[in-house]
């Protein structure tokens, strides 16, 4: 079920009819194409932190602590370009860790979306400083700047590095309060056997399923607008529902069982190529699942080559996704710097070259992509002792293009501070 609140207005045009029953306009109405303005917003105010002395907040004194999600990569490359850092003290170097600097700690939180933002947020409303850096999915970032969990970020004459989706995907209000980090935009995986088969959506929970209607709306030709932050959407639980509003598109290659999919279930049955006794031939999927087909044996011929292809959406409308690196409202005063420092190593070319090329991660830079263009560009070592069959670096290239073309063909969420 998609809802919106306050004036905002959901169109969906292009569409089955029954997809459109699925949006329901509170307080305004559809006549002759406009919408009745409703209430106006609430204005939304930070929640009052407690003050918690800066003793007991439960800061590390000599680590820099950066809360995340898993790392969905092949590897465990966000972990050793971290480590790297520990490692190499480069007085001379802005994004080099400086004699005295705290050590970085990663810590991994629970591989649940919601649980993730849920502890991350309860411990910012408690004042607790055990977090130095977040990295927040784009989608949070309204709710945890409005509500004073994290502060602006000055990137001074270093914005013009970045991808503007990207870029933009951490500014609310005007200020930015996020360092992009990785970015994400849907890609389509076809597989080159030629055997006909369903197409695998991402429909078993509200996070991913809620991103795969965003995109049927978008990319059907309607447009979800997004004026005063307020609008919502989410899905309803009935799975009939769901399905049956999917079919009244006419996309009858969908497979009814992609409302038992998450990204990594349609992974594992797109390199099967089947779900029971039911062929695929195609999913929607994220960067990051790239690396797991090409690192697979049995997505390679005995040449080499990629069982499968890769490619942006033919058209404009795809959910831009991603990641931002953020500073606690609550971070100790002597750790900015370097904690700023740690940011800039992450989100520098040689940083952002390797995430990629090892991990999956859609590069935030400009420049990243311009090298692969190019015919540079980083490929990832092959690891002795290691059966990963790595990406080439014509591979690579060819999933920067259709990664950056996603990219600017994606819109961002609407934002909303709830």
């Amino acid at each position: 079920m998609t809802t919106t609140e306050g004036r905002h207005v959901v169109l969906a045009a292009g569409l089955g009819a029954a997809l459109m029953a699925l949006v329901l306009l509170a307080n305004s109405c559809l006549a002759a194409g406009a919408a009745a303005p409703g209430p106006a917003a609430p204005t939304i105010s930070p929640i009052t932190v407690p003050a918690t002395p800066p003793e007991d907040c439960g800061a590390r004194d000599d680590e820099l602590v950066v809360a995340t999600g898993d790392d969905v990569s092949t590897g465990s490359v966000r972990r050793e370009v971290i480590h790297e850092w520990n490692e190499v003290v480069i007085p001379s170097d802005p994004d080099s860790r400086l004699p005295g600097d705290p050590r970085a700690e990663l810590l991994e939180l629970s591989g649940s979306t919601d649980v993730r933002r849920a502890q991350m947020a309860a411990l910012a409303q408690s004042g607790s400083c055990q977090y130095d850096v977040l990295v927040l999915d784009v989608a949070w970032v309204a709710e945890f700047a409005r509500h004073g969990y994290i502060r602006p970020i000055s990137l001074e004459n270093d914005a013009g590095r970045f991808l503007r989706g990207p870029l933009e995907a951490g500014q609310i209000d005007g200020e930015q309060f996020g360092v992009p980090f990785a970015a994400d935009a849907p890609l389509e995986f076809r597989r080159r056997d030629g055997r006909p088969g369903g197409y695998l959506l991402q429909l078993v929970d509200r996070e991913i399923g809620t991103i795969n209607y965003l995109e049927m709306i978008e990319l059907g030709g309607g447009r979800v607008l997004d004026g005063d932050d307020r609008t919502r959407v989410a899905l309803g639980d009935d799975p009939d529902d769901t399905w049956n509003a999917l079919n009244s598109t006419g996309a009858d290659a969908v497979m009814r069982e992609s409302l038992t999919m998450d990204e990594d279930h349609s992974i594992v049955a797109f390199k099967e190529g089947r779900v029971g006794d039911r062929p695929v031939s195609a999913m929607r999927n994220w960067p990051f699942a790239f690396h797991q087909l090409a690192a697979d044996p049995r997505m390679r011929g005995s040449d080499q080559r990629l069982r499968f292809e890769v490619r942006a959406p033919g058209t404009d409308g795809g959910v831009l996704g991603g990641s931002v690196l953020a500073l606690s409202e609550h971070i100790r005063p002597d750790k900015v710097a370097p904690a700023m420092r740690l940011i800039g190593r992450l989100t520098g070319e040689e940083a952002q070259g390797r995430l990629f090329a090892c991990g999956g991660y859609g590069p935030v830079l400009t420049s990243v992509y311009e090298r692969y263009r190019a015919g540079g560009g980083p490929a990832c070592p092959r690891q002795d002792g290691s059966d990963i069959t790595n990406p080439s670096l014509a591979e690579l290239a060819t999933l920067a293009e259709e990664i950056r073309r996603s990219i600017e063909l994606a819109r961002p969420r609407p934002k909303s501070p709830y």
